[in-house]
């Protein structure tokens, strides 16, 4: 699932890269061009490379391995819809009736690391936050949630430990953030928890979850914040309209 666009030339550049794998110009291993290799072919700069590397990778399309490369996924059936509003967890509980309470698990300043430094899009050895929480609806555990953003991102004087997280990350980033979030893109994937976050949803780890994946991004497609976003359907049922007009 795809809420807001991207940027018209990290869009492009998405479509361009797509357009390479569709016709098949990779190397026989499946392995895609290096970045520098890409920039200087489509003649963007690689922050535009690794953002709409990103978005294929979200869609699945892609594998990108830390030390090897980028490679082609094997073909997988990609369902994409797009929503005008900017949504979030919170306003949707609370509109279908429920108390929303958000518990803060845990702050931890750290290096970004291999797989965060992929979703953000910066070095391994960049500052991030990361940020735990629980949500619960009427009193029961409903989306366990980890969110990242590199340290840098947020307005100066501004402390993780001090920041209001029981608010939608769109105020978040109003509040915290040098830039707004403009666009967002969520995926939607089914997943088996491990063991902190069946401990905190009260389910076995063997209970088939959903993953809400996303990233926000600011207006140049510059990745502001990360997130996942655990739930169990059997605890909280999702319905999404949409308007043919």
């Amino acid at each position: 699932m795809t809420t807001g666009k991207l940027p018209i030339l990290v869009q492009q550049t998405y479509e361009e890269i797509k357009a390479i794998i569709e016709r098949g110009e990779i190397e026989s291993s499946g392995q895609l061009p290096s970045e520098n290799i890409l920039s200087s072919r489509l003649n963007v700069s690689r922050a535009t490379i690794r953002t709409a590397l990103a978005r294929l990778e979200y869609d699945g399309l892609i594998l990108r391995v830390h030390g090897k490369g980028t490679f082609i996924r094997e073909k997988a059936i990609s369902l994409e819809t797009s929503l005008s509003e900017k949504w979030d967890f919170i306003p949707m509980l609370e509109e279908n009736g429920r108390k929303v309470k958000i518990e803060l698990l845990g702050i931890h300043h750290r290096s970004a690391g291999s797989d965060d430094a992929n979703l953000l899009n910066v070095r391994a050895t960049t500052e991030i936050v990361e940020v735990t929480r629980l949500y619960l609806a009427d009193n029961y555990p409903v989306i366990y949630s980890r969110n990242i953003f590199p340290r840098s991102a947020l307005k100066k004087g501004a402390d993780p430990v001090l920041m209001n997280y029981q608010c939608t990350a769109y105020e978040l980033f109003v509040e915290y953030f040098e830039e707004t979030a403009d666009s967002s893109l969520t995926d939607l994937l089914p997943v088996l928890p491990d063991e902190q976050i069946a401990k905190h949803l009260k389910i076995s780890v063997h209970t088939p979850i959903f993953l809400f994946k996303d990233f926000f991004m600011a207006e140049n497609g510059h990745i502001l914040l990360a997130g996942e976003n655990y739930m169990h359907e059997d605890l909280l049922k999702l319905r999404f309209l949409s308007n043919p007009s």
